[in-house]
């Protein structure tokens, strides 16, 4: 395990995710030896009462300006893209620190292993983050099928490219790259990445959507200027498919070996990120289905009739 350094975590969002905030840090705080590391949050919504409270609980909490001037039309009163914008100027509002990492607010870590090993990945002077491909993918491009043999490519940058109105050989080359989650990375605060993504950003913005400006300005610097990147395995910043060890009373990688997962994402579950109540199937290791709750345990169910093995109660170890 390399050891603590200078270094913060960083999420953010808006009054509504304030409670998915709030998880991700009571599952740092339960951890050993993140416990004590610094927590900044980007305020990108929160109430007075959410900052105040906050604030209160020792998150250095930052409310910064639009890094980049976006239309009044465009935001539509989006004030929790903020988060995303400022995803790539991170820096600038937390200065001081060697590294930076950021976690979105809709993921919790189960095991520190996986913030190891993106503050390893960032001390090697490279982009540290997960891409989206390999065997937990259900397919590696989205294709449509014309006639034929002849299919259009639908890959998710492909699409942001075009949209944003980069060059056709920009995103020729983006078309077949896989998406960088910008859910979970590190990097450390003086590389040359963030000027990188401020410019891609920039660029994008002018025609591309707001939303996944983040995702595409990272591509836009990895894949096309050619920065360095430490590709992590999947279970540090993992989205699915989802397994349960019921006797270890975790989430793990759905296929052998079965790995505890470090950052539990909940990209996609949109119901289930609004309600702490909701739940979806999820296997364990004999292929016996639980409705589970993917949110951090200790904050998911408050039911003490439930069963402990489908709260996860006892969870984080």
């Amino acid at each position: 395990m390399a050891p603590l350094g200078s270094f913060i975590i960083v999420t953010g969002g808006d009054s509504r995710y304030c409670p998915l905030i709030l998880e991700l840090v009571a599952s740092l705080r339960a951890l050993k030896p993140a416990a004590d590391c610094p927590i900044g949050v980007i305020d990108a919504g929160l109430t007075d009462e959410q900052r105040a409270a906050m604030t209160a609980d020792g998150l250095a909490v930052v409310t910064p300006p639009w890094p980049v001037e976006i239309p009044a039309h465009r935001l539509r009163n989006r004030i929790h893209l903020k988060a995303n914008l400022a995803k790539l100027h991170l820096p600038s509002y937390f200065p001081g620190y060697e590294t930076i990492i950021w976690i979105d607010a809709d993921a919790w870590v189960q095991d520190w292993a996986a913030v190891d090993l993106l503050r390893r990945g960032a001390a090697l002077n490279r982009f540290a983050i997960v891409a989206q491909f390999g065997r937990f993918s259900e397919t590696e491009l989205r294709l449509d099928w014309l006639f034929g043999r002849f299919a259009r490519v639908r890959s998710i940058l492909f699409k942001n490219a075009v949209r944003a109105g980069l060059t056709t050989a920009e995103s020729r080359t983006l078309a077949t790259r896989p998406t960088l989650n910008a859910g979970a990375y590190a990097l450390k605060a003086d590389a040359p990445h963030w000027a990188a993504f401020q410019r891609w950003q920039k660029k994008v913005l002018v025609k591309g959507r707001l939303f996944t400006s983040d995702q595409l300005a990272m591509a836009g610097a990895i894949y096309l200027d050619g920065l360095p990147v430490e590709l992590l395995p999947e279970w540090c910043n993992y989205i699915g498919p989802w397994r349960f060890d019921s006797e270890r009373n975790e989430l793990v990688e759905y296929y052998l070996p079965n790995r505890r997962i470090g950052i539990v994402h909940m990209a996609g579950e949109d119901a289930m990120r609004a309600d702490p109540s909701v739940r979806r199937a999820v296997l364990d290791m004999e292929d016996r289905e639980h409705q589970l709750s993917l949110r951090q345990p200790s904050w998911a169910d408050a039911d003490p009739a439930r069963e402990p093995d489908l709260t996860m109660a006892d969870g984080l170890r």
